[in-house]
């Protein structure tokens, strides 16, 4: 848990417990000291809000997203405490997925590091040798000579290419570029993450307004209305449009794109018996355990695969350096 997080933790405890916003300032500041408190208590004294305050700090934009959606149906405290706690999940399967990655992309950092090493030093060293010994290289060595030098140069540009595909999505994200966004929906591996990705918010808004006895018209409008800062209003504001021209919403929930089929199986046997109003809860948790156990499957194929590179690699530099020199040697 970080400053941002102990802080407004420590701010929606004392507020439930009846203190007034100055004193959860003060008690806030000596617990842990944040630098935002001081910058709400010049927005306070200028007659803001609190929740406007809370709204102008450098909080995480995902943070300030699910709190302006919660501050307009809960009171302030319960609207800080569910904003953190979805933040919190989150934070805490991305650690874990973090912790997953970090060994195979040290893997791969070291293969690339390996490759660079023998490209720009014993490369070099070894053509000298070649030529201060008059050796004559095969074309298969050649081949394997060329293929040295190709592998950072792949390494290095499908580095890049993900990198600025992965930056030009959260940046098409952030600004609802929807046109960009629907080229990504083309591409079979963005496509997944993309269908998860708006799945899996709109099934915690639409859950949440689930509860309140709404029917689904209304909260499509709704979440359509309030969600103007996120970019889940790319989804809400075309289902909104095709409700309103009289389509119904299983129909055009089938028929979009941008939505994980998981999530339509769960929704229509929602929409087949509306008591099972926990079916989109169970939708979240399950989709969680599924990319676990998608991450899982991929590290047991790709870390074996890394390995057996790196054999190769290694191998193919005692072939292609070594037995040369020391054929070499014999003649001598």
């Amino acid at each position: 848990m970080n400053k941002d997080d102990m802080f407004l933790r420590n701010l929606y405890t004392l507020m439930e417990s009846g203190y007034s916003v100055e004193e959860c300032l003060d008690l806030c500041q000596k617990i842990f000291p944040h630098p935002c408190i001081d910058q709400i208590r010049e927005l306070l004294k200028e007659g803001a809000a609190l929740d406007e305050c809370l709204l102008q700090t450098d909080f995480s934009l995902l943070f300030k997203e699910y709190f302006s959606f919660f501050n307009n149906k809960d009171c302030l405290s319960s609207a800080i405490e569910k904003s953190l706690n979805i933040c919190l999940s989150q934070k805490k399967y991305k650690t874990k997925l973090k912790s997953q990655l970090t060994y195979p992309s040290l893997l791969l950092l070291f293969l690339f590091l390996f490759s660079i090493f023998v490209v720009i030093v014993l490369l070099p060293q070894v053509n000298a040798l070649f030529v201060s010994f008059q050796i004559t290289k095969s074309l298969v060595f050649q081949i394997i000579y060329f293929l040295f030098y190709l592998v950072p140069c792949i390494l290095i540009v499908t580095s890049l290419l993900f990198a600025y595909m992965f930056v030009h999505l959260i940046y098409a994200l952030r600004r609802k570029r929807f046109k960009t966004i629907e080229y990504f929906l083309k591409i079979p591996f963005f496509r997944v993450f993309l269908q998860k990705y708006f799945s899996l918010k709109f099934s915690i808004y639409y859950q949440e307004l689930l509860n309140e006895e709404m029917d689904n018209v209304s909260i499509i409008d709704l979440l359509n209305e309030q969600l103007c800062r996120s970019d889940l209003k790319i989804v809400l504001y075309e289902i909104s449009n095709r409700l309103h021209e009289g389509e119904s919403l299983e129909t055009i929930l089938n028929d979009f794109e941008y939505l994980d089929p998981l999530f339509l199986n769960f929704f229509q046997m929602y929409m087949k018996n509306p008591t099972m109003k926990d079916s989109l809860s169970l939708y979240i948790q399950l989709t969680y355990e599924q990319i676990d156990m998608w991450v899982s499957q991929f590290l047991k194929y790709l870390i074996p695969c890394i390995y057996g590179f790196v054999a190769i690699f290694v191998i193919s530099i005692y072939i292609s350096i070594i037995i040369p020199m020391m054929n070499v040697i014999s003649n001598v």
